[in-house]
């Protein structure tokens, strides 16, 4: 996977977009106290997608 960033300056135009074919069946981690943004390992392998994947799952 090959992610970018990019400077968007002080009045970007668009919203920031992340996704895309790229990232289908897997899930961005969000770590807001140590600003971090992970990538979890492909969910076809817990023989589940991201259409029904539990979300509200503590484990």
């Amino acid at each position: 996977m090959c992610l970018g960033f990019l400077d968007g300056g002080l009045s970007p135009r668009t919203a920031i977009v992340i996704g895309g074919y790229q990232l289908e069946d897997n899930l961005l981690q969000f770590d807001l106290a140590a600003s971090r943004l992970g990538f979890s390992a492909t969910l076809l392998g817990r023989q589940t997608t991201c259409a029904n994947f539990n979300f509200t799952s503590n484990a």
